[in-house]
């Protein structure tokens, strides 16, 4: 039997037995298609009706002031396209043009109507259906009622009202029916309404959940039932599985995977579709073919197996949520590789710079109270290798006079809340006629976090020869400033006495112009001894008493400045020396101190400068301090002596001390001053510049009291 054509559904429709209008879902409800049953029931033809709005083709009757068939049509036609669901109307008064050839005017008629909406896939309202019937017989007859009909004679017995009774009874009871009747079809419609917009909605939300997973920026899949068949899977899992949808859709996954079986993910699986149990895996390694046909690659997933119930609560199947984590992975592998190597490396090279520096280490472990030394570390101690050790093992080995202090410190480092570091030096106990050593051990106590100690690292380094030469130089110089402060005292009683003598020769009369003149060598000679002398004590107190002492008193350090210009140049006739002031001067200082940096500074640029050149000196007061500056020409120092200027017994020509005339003290007492008053000394030497030592000194004592 041959296939019967395809249907002709325009055909169907316009011939069908219902009057039905086609109606577009605009402003206007313009007419789109016609049954013929509704052109003759309405006394109309298809081409009046096409195309043409619907209320401009049936409008309300003009001869009907009270008609409101046109609105209550398009409001029902307005609650379908909201609803997108039908709606039924009562019985409608509509009255329907007559046409022309009839004698125009309107008919009155009566309908019954139901508006449909025709849905898109996407839910929304393509066409509206306006189904109507015609009732204007039905309505006119229970108007009219036994009215309508001619009298006739009542059977013998029966008085004739019966008759007209039980015809308004069945009319009454007619209509109740009819009540009843569009009462079931109004609840019927709503419910189908209902139903309609609930199969539209849950397939809203389902194609936008479907398009939510689609567009998830990690790998989502469903698993439906025991055999995990794969109901989804958005672009990303596809991707980390390596297939296409068309390979795993509706497949079971370890037939759509084959490579992951035996991989642990059937456990896993199993679990939370027999638990209901989520779980939650991290950097879980598995081996899969991401590329088609290519080999099989170890891959890391961060990933959540979420159980899927139905209606009942009942473990359908499972969501599984995954993240490829391979790169981080790797990435982390490879930098622990790196950082393994770096400490292997930093290791090595601490074992060969503790071994070049003959350091040991040791380690105790403050719970298991054990003691581990290494070779070197039992070495320093003079102990065999295979010698036991604890801490009172350790303990014992330190010298009787250090135990104490040592103990004390370590088990400050160890207390709870303590530094928890330990640095010490002490003496080994060793036998009677060995050498004394010293031990300089380093140490870290490592807590746990309620800050407990548990372990307790450090190392040890013998510093016997640094020790040693300690001693030594301290032994030197406390003889050396010891040699000096007696020397320098002892001198000044027989250099006063010189003094006194040539003073009172000098007073005398009947000296020769010779014998004058020795006596003068004799006082200038004694008194450049008592400058001597004079800086030595300054040398020796800086030394042995941890800085020069001041007495500060209100002071005008520009006539200071002045004065001692003035007793300079009496010793230096031939030279020019010039002093300039600027801005406030006073203060606070020594004024004898302050007087000895003026004239070993002018002196000092008196003696290295040329002798037709001139000396410059300035003071300037700005806000809380004075400067002093002292300038003079002549061959620039070097720069590898500036740092060098003010340390004792240095100086940067040795002109001088040819001469025998300084010991290179004068610029370190000048610094020692300096800063006893909370100030500093600097100096800048260039040929083009010359050279220039500037004093700063504060007006009044620095806070807290004497600098250091």
């Amino acid at each position: 039997m041959s296939a019967p054509f395809p249907p002709d559904f325009q055909l169907l429709f316009e011939q069908s037995p219902g009057s039905f209008l086609v109606l577009a879902p605009d402003a206007d409800f313009t007419i789109v298609a016609v049954s013929d049953a509704y052109l003759r029931v309405t006394m109309t033809t298809r081409e009046r009706l096409l195309g043409r709005p619907l209320f401009e083709v049936f409008p309300d009757n003009p001869a009907d002031p009270g008609a409101t068939s046109t609105r209550n049509v398009r409001a029902s036609l307005e609650r379908v396209m909201a609803l997108r669901a039908p709606d039924s109307m009562p019985v409608l008064k509509y009255d329907i043009r007559r046409p022309e050839s009839e004698g125009s005017g309107f008919d009155e008629r009566y309908w019954i109507t139901l508006n449909s909406p025709v849905l898109s896939p996407e839910g929304e309202v393509r066409y509206l259906i306006h189904r109507t019937e015609d009732v204007t017989d039905f309505v006119r007859l229970s108007l009219q009622g036994g009215e309508a009909r001619a009298p006739t004679a009542a059977p013998p017995g029966q008085s004739p009202h019966l008759e007209q009774d039980a015809l308004r009874r069945g009319q009454a009871f007619l209509q109740a029916t009819n009540q009843e009747l569009r009462e079931a079809v109004r609840a019927r419609d709503e419910s189908l309404a209902l139903a309609a917009r609930s199969r539209a909605e849950a397939e809203r939300q389902r194609a936008s959940l479907h398009a939510v997973f689609m567009q998830a920026p990690t790998a989502i899949t469903i698993l439906q039932g025991p055999r995990y068949v794969v109901e989804l899977a958005n672009p990303l899992v596809c991707r980390i599985w390596g297939r296409r949808p068309e390979q795993v859709l509706g497949k079971p996954l370890f037939e759509a995977l084959p490579e992951i079986v035996n991989q642990g993910v059937e456990e896993l699986l199993a679990r939370v579709l027999t638990t209901g149990v989520p779980y939650v895996g991290k950097e879980l390694p598995v081996r899969v073919a991401r590329l088609e046909g290519g080999a099989v690659e170890d891959v890391y997933f961060n990933f959540v197996y979420e159980p899927r119930r139905d209606s009942q609560g009942h473990v359908e199947g499972i969501i599984v949520v995954a993240s490829d984590v391979t790169e981080l992975v790797r990435a982390r592998q490879r930098t622990e590789a790196l950082a393994a190597e770096e400490v292997r490396a930093a290791e090595e090279r601490l074992r060969l710079a503790m071994a070049a520096m003959e350091m040991g280490t040791w380690d105790m472990n403050l719970t298991a109270r054990t003691l581990v030394w290494d070779e070197r570390m039992r070495a320093l101690f003079g102990l065999p290798a295979d010698a036991p050790i604890d801490y009172p093992t350790l303990h014992s080995c330190v010298h009787p006079e250090d135990r104490e202090r040592v103990n004390r410190l370590a088990c400050r480092a160890m207390a709870p809340g303590g530094p928890g570091v330990l640095a010490v030096e002490y003496r080994i106990a060793s036998p009677e006629g060995r050498t004394l050593r010293w031990v300089s051990t380093q140490g870290q106590v490592h807590f746990d976090g309620s800050g407990r100690p548990t372990r307790f690292l450090g190392t040890g380094m013998d510093v016997t020869a640094r020790k040693t030469m300690e001693a030594e130089a301290k032994a030197r110089a406390d003889f050396e400033q010891q040699l000096i402060g007696i020397v320098s005292h002892d001198l000044r009683n027989p250099l006063s006495a010189i003094l006194l003598g040539t003073h009172a020769l000098l007073g005398q009369e009947g000296l020769g112009e010779r014998q004058m003149k020795s006596v003068v060598r004799i006082q200038s000679s004694a008194q450049r001894a008592v400058r001597l002398v004079k800086a030595l004590l300054d040398f020796t107190q800086a030394r042995l008493g941890g800085g020069l002492r001041v007495e500060r008193r209100p002071l005008e350090l520009a006539p200071l400045i002045l004065q001692m210009v003035l007793e300079v140049e009496a010793a230096w006739p031939e030279r020019t020396i010039e002093v300039h002031r600027e801005g406030d001067t006073r203060g606070e200082w020594d004024g004898d101190r302050i007087a000895q940096v003026v004239t070993n500074l002018v002196t000092n640029a008196l003696k290295y400068s040329p002798a037709d050149s001139r000396v410059r000196v300035e003071a300037r007061g700005v806000d809380g301090w004075v400067f002093l500056r002292v300038h003079n020409t002549g061959t620039p120092i070097p720069a590898d002596k500036l740092p060098l200027l003010f340390q004792p017994l240095r100086r940067a020509t040795t002109e001088v001390d040819k001469a025998g005339r300084s010991v290179g003290l004068g610029l370190y007492i000048v610094d020692h001053i300096a800063r006893a008053h909370g100030g500093s000394v600097e100096v800048s030497s260039s040929e083009g510049e010359g050279t220039t030592f500037t004093v700063r000194l504060p007006r009044s004592a620095p806070p807290g009291g004497r600098p250091s």
